[in-house]
């Protein structure tokens, strides 16, 4: 089998396949002079060729000590995402791929467990990462955290189950009206289904602020933790990982967890459908509201 390449995206630029090969072979060889040499290029390019991505990307790749080369945290990182849509690429066995946000990636792994799904690899990622890879057909399944993502793609995946919202503050407090969340500072999840309780926020005419937006469910539970001052919102289905949770959201941000046959596999379409109705009960367990 011919090894096939991958460009790939960060943040809205394509980088060629030969940066990624330029970071495994100086992460295997721990020194940029043998990496150019088993590339068969020259040092030359080879720095010019890490200074040009370190530039665009506005992080370091590579650190430069009496040891030798090694990759930073952010190439290592970058480097593992690059190989895990490469060995989709390659890869010989009959995976189901699924990919989307943390909630929905959940739900489905959970799922597969109950149907006895074996060959199941998850890549949880944003909705425009996640998009790309189902449009390049390296995914079987597309998960959705929020149901106005697929709709802003026409899209019409099979619901899973119902989620909804729970304010999380740094130590018990009692919200039990709306205007109680009035003047409060908030930690953003982008891209998360929080934009509900947002709208919910803003419709009522209450002054709130959102002073950080992070990436990520557990950054936005950790700047909480860590700050008497700061609140967010995170799914119900998740909620068994903190203390001081409140519903007081709970009706107005109900939302769908969903999830496209990407491929129109027949097993994937079984799986879901089973995902959809006899494994209601299941969905409950999991701490997601039935449909």
């Amino acid at each position: 089998m011919v090894n096939k390449k991958l460009d790939f995206e960060i943040d809205g630029v394509l980088y060629n396949y030969k940066l990624f090969d330029t970071l495994k072979a100086i992460d295997e060889t721990k020194s940029q002079r043998k990496a150019a040499k088993q590339l068969n290029i020259s040092h030359t390019v080879l720095n010019k060729r890490i200074l040009k991505a370190e530039n665009l990307l506005s992080h370091k790749l590579v650190t430069v000590s009496n040891k030798g080369s090694s990759l930073t945290d952010y190439g290592l990182k970058i480097l593992d995402e690059y190989v895990t849509y490469e060995n989709r690429l390659n890869d010989n066995n009959e995976s189901i791929i699924v990919a989307g946000g943390p909630v929905s990636c959940e739900f489905i792994r959970q799922l597969a467990s109950a149907y006895q799904v074996e060959n199941l690899k998850i890549l949880e990622t944003d909705n425009e990462t996640a998009m790309h890879l189902a449009d390049v057909e390296l995914v079987d399944i597309l998960c959705f955290d929020d149901p106005v993502k697929a709709y802003l793609y026409n899209l019409e995946p099979i619901a899973l189950g119902r989620d909804y919202l729970l304010l999380l503050s740094h130590e018990k407090q009692s919200f039990n009206t709306l205007s109680d969340l009035d003047g409060l500072n908030f930690v953003e999840v982008e891209g998360s289904a929080q934009r509900l309780a947002w709208n919910t926020l803003a419709n009522y005419d209450l002054d709130f602020d959102i002073v950080r937006v992070v990436d990520s469910f557990h950054e936005a539970i950790r700047l909480v933790e860590q700050n008497e001052n700061l609140y967010t919102f995170i799914n119900k289905s998740m909620a068994y990982t903190s203390l001081h949770t409140s519903d007081v959201l709970k009706d107005e941000t109900y939302h769908i967890i969903s999830a496209l046959n990407v491929k129109n596999d027949s097993y994937v379409e079984s799986f879901l459908n089973f995902a959809s109705h006899r494994a209601q009960k299941v969905t409950v367990s999991y701490g997601f509201e039935p449909l």
